[in-house]
């Protein structure tokens, strides 16, 4: 004789599951190392993820930081540079006039 318990007294119609409920039950028809292997996995892989997601912020910060700090006085002084380099040109137009100045950046 089977065992009988107050939910087989219930009517099937008036029974409504949630989600979680419904894969909860599922969950129960596969055995204990299983459900235990598939939680050890996600577990490493979302640690993983983490891990890798992690570096990768640290590497391009380190990366960003370096270059900036590498080619900012490069980039500084080449517009110095070339800001004194048309000053110079428009002297020379003015006090040459607009050929001298064509002529300078020929041979420059």
């Amino acid at each position: 004789m089977a065992i009988r318990d107050e939910w087989d007294e219930i009517p099937d119609s008036e029974l409504h599951e949630t989600i979680v409920e419904r894969i909860q039950g599922l969950g129960e028809m596969f055995p204990d190392s299983l459900r235990s292997l598939a939680h050890s996995t996600v577990s490493w892989s979302t640690w993983g993820v983490k891990g890798v997601f992690s570096l990768a912020k640290s590497t391009v910060w380190v990366v960003t930081t370096t270059s900036l700090i590498a080619f900012l006085p490069y980039i500084i002084e080449k517009e110095r540079s070339d800001l004194e380099k048309t000053q110079v040109a428009q002297q020379r137009q003015m006090l040459l006039g607009p050929s001298a100045a064509i002529q300078q950046a020929k041979t420059a």
